[in-house]
């Protein structure tokens, strides 16, 4: 009855923004000083304070507050044994505290001041960003200033991690949690190779803006010599990004070179999108020796595209630049490039009451190709028309039969004879017919299990297309050749209660086995014809077979999948080629492993591949994950790669070590790379999240 008549006086008796003190124990005035004991709760405008004995001087306006001490304001949670706190300034000081301290932060300090600015100054202090007993990880310094909802700053600081210390820093900053980000250098990193060496890095990070950021980073290999990169990422809306990425190197044993990658993508107004992957490097021993990954360091190709594309359902509409560039080991690099290029496409629509499908395409490019025979102009004029008509004939559930006629108009203002470009215009004009019939379909029930055989032959006539000797290819456009062919195909499936085996048998038969002269025997052809048959290249002459293409996929499971591709050449009588990817996904175990075969011939090095990768767990599980891939040469008993990677992640922080060796090409090279992440902090180390197995 004492505490709430005492609590209702102040209340009415003074103005609403002073001070209020309850208590349930012993309280009252002596001159200008209250007392309180026993369960005291302090409030004045935003701030609460609570502990076991209170004592407030009204004419300093200072609170004196003590044992199972707690302070509450905004962010500002904190217990302490000991407080003297000015209620108007804010102004005071803490003993023994501990708490959140603006967010994201969690602090301990024998001593902590806090100023009328809102800062604190922390002696013989803890800071980390985890919260319960016992944090993964802290920084025990000496004195720090804690500026919440803005930053720490603390001199002459010891990391440790599972409370054991691993090393000293001189100086830190560490914004809060919902600070924006800011310009300042980045903690030093190494990594260790065997061909590169020690590498040193340190990285200056510049805050543009809200939306925009730049790092510069400078790297010296102790073997190799100085490198850097740059690296530009903004938002410019929500629709929209950019992100271009930059390295460079000085290599002393003549290796180094440079690399660009852009990613944009974007609205442009009036209904078009705009998208950039662009992927360029200097030279493929670069790639090799500098680049991360196996994919990418054994890919001898570049591609570069940019488009600004516009769908409605009456017409699309696309602008774009293309570069694709081939690396051979011993000839200059093959070069392919279309701009500008506008396109237009006209979906398939109906004539009015007709049964017929009616689409168009056309296209306007700059095209130039360069390579060890032949250099063109740099603007080849290209115009393609291809207008066609579809006739579904049959379409039942067992039968489907249509017709297909195309017409199609190629302009070149250049042709080629042999190694030399001519400036004469070169035109083709070809007729393209097709007709796909697929069917009986023949069913039937074994208890639980479903068989399906279906048959298909589909048949295909191009004429016209003929002088592709004197045509200069740069894509898909130029690669159609005169062709009469047939394919057929039987296809078997097996369903439960979904699909779980399929195989696909298909041949081709050639009518006109020169493809209307575009033929060179001993060579490896490609063109139009030949690339729909296999993935594996077979024309190295005449003939009038294809190979037999068997494909085969099971999935006894929904988390299992086994895809097997064989060429059986009838011709030559043997097996040119065969593919087996396999893949399983069970829970936090992921597995894939796949195998390549080539036999050698003509146009054919041998190839015999097999590559295999395993993981468990992700980048956001908690506890351990790991990670092991590896790549295994058959032919000459090597491991051309093998990575190994192991990750921990604690509620606040995440550690990753990896070892990868690679043995291909210019890449002779063993290294260890590490990655260290602290919640709200940032992270440390050369192994990027996007570089990792999992």
């Amino acid at each position: 009855m004492i505490q709430f008549a005492f609590g209702i006086f102040l209340v009415l008796g003074t103005q609403q923004d002073q001070i209020e003190i309850t208590a349930a124990g012993p309280q009252g005035w002596e001159e200008h000083i209250y007392h309180a004991k026993d369960n005291v709760v302090v409030t004045y405008r935003d701030m609460r304070l609570t502990a076991d004995e209170v004592t407030y001087d009204d004419n300093a306006k200072i609170v004196t507050a003590n044992g199972r001490l707690k302070f509450s304001r905004n962010e500002e949670q904190l217990d302490a044994s000991h407080v003297s706190l000015n209620v108007e300034t804010k102004a005071g000081d803490f003993s023994n505290v501990s708490g959140k301290m603006g967010p994201g932060f969690f602090i301990t300090a024998e001593q902590a001041h806090r100023t009328e600015e809102g800062q604190y100054q922390l002696k013989n202090a803890t800071v980390t960003t985890c919260d319960g007993p016992r944090p993964g990880w802290t920084l025990a310094l000496a004195r720090a200033v804690v500026d919440p909802n803005k930053r720490i700053v603390a001199k002459g600081s010891t990391f440790r991690l599972e409370n054991v210390p691993l090393f000293y820093m001189p100086y830190i900053t560490i914004p809060s949690e919902d600070r924006p980000r800011q310009t300042g250098f980045l903690i030093p990193t190494t990594s260790t190779s065997t061909t590169k060496g020690r590498s040193l890095r340190e990285s200056f990070y510049w805050a543009i803006n809200r939306s925009a950021d730049a790092t510069f980073t400078g790297e010296y290999f102790t073997k190799r010599g100085p490198a850097g990169a740059v690296d530009f990422r903004t938002i410019p809306d929500a629709t929209s990004k950019i992100e271009v990425s930059s390295f460079f190197a000085h290599d002393r044993l003549g290796q180094g070179g440079r690399s660009a990658r852009i990613l944009a993508f974007g609205d442009l107004g009036h209904d078009f999108r705009g998208a950039a992957n662009m992927d360029l490097v200097s030279s493929f021993v670069f790639r090799q020796v500098y680049e991360n990954g196996f994919n990418v360091i054994t890919s001898p190709l570049q591609q570069s595209l940019a488009f600004a594309s516009r769908n409605r359902p009456e017409a699309s509409v696309n602008v774009l630049y293309g570069r694709n560039g081939v690396f051979f080991p011993d000839q200059p690099t093959v070069v392919l490039r279309k701009f500008p290029t506008l396109e237009i496409s006209l979906p398939e629509r109906t004539f009015t009451g007709l049964p017929l499908y009616f689409s168009a395409d056309t296209s306007f490019s700059g095209v130039a190709r360069r390579d060890a025979s032949l250099t063109t102009p740099s603007f080849v004029e290209r115009f393609d028309l291809h207008p066609a008509v579809e006739l579904p004939v049959l379409q039942s559930s067992a039968v489907a039969w249509s017709q297909r006629v195309g017409f199609r108009e190629t302009f070149y203002t250049h042709s080629r004879e042999s190694q030399l470009v001519l400036g004469d215009a070169l035109n083709r004009t070809s007729i393209d017919y097709s007709s796909n019939f697929v069917g009986p379909q023949l069913e039937r029930d074994f208890g639980s299990w479903r068989h399906v055989i279906e048959p298909s032959i589909d048949y295909r006539y191009i004429n016209g297309a003929d002088r592709f000797r004197r045509t200069i290819v740069v894509d898909d456009i130029d690669l159609f050749t005169n062709t009469n062919e047939v394919e057929y195909a039987i296809t078997n499936r097996f369903f439960t209660h979904r699909e779980v085996f399929s195989w696909r048998m298909a041949q081709k038969y050639f009518f006109d086995p020169t493809f209307g002269g575009a033929i060179v025997p001993g060579r490896r052809n490609v063109f139009a014809p030949l690339l729909d048959v296999s993935g594996f290249a077979f024309a190295d002459g005449y003939r009038r077979f294809s190979p037999v293409v068997s494909i085969m996929r099971f999935s006894t499971t929904p988390s299992t999948s086994t895809d097997i591709q064989m060429d059986y050449d009838t011709r030559d009588h043997l097996f040119r080629s065969a593919g087996v990817i396999g893949n399983v996904n069970r829970g936090q175990f992921v597995g894939g492993i796949s195998y390549f075969f080539t036999r050698r011939s003509v146009i054919e090095i041998p190839n015999n591949q097999l590559r295999a990768i395993i993981t468990y767990g992700n980048q956001a599980k908690p506890g351990f994950s790991a990670a092991f891939s590896a790549a295994y040469d058959v032919q000459h008993s090597v491991f051309q790669s093998s990575t190994v990677e192991i990750g921990y992640n604690a509620h606040c922080y995440g550690l990753n070590f990896e070892l990868s060796q690679f043995n291909i090409g210019a890449r002779v090279e063993s290294r260890f790379r590490f990655s260290f992440s602290l919640k709200n902090v940032g992270s440390i180390g050369t192994l990027r999240p996007r570089e990792r197995l999992f």
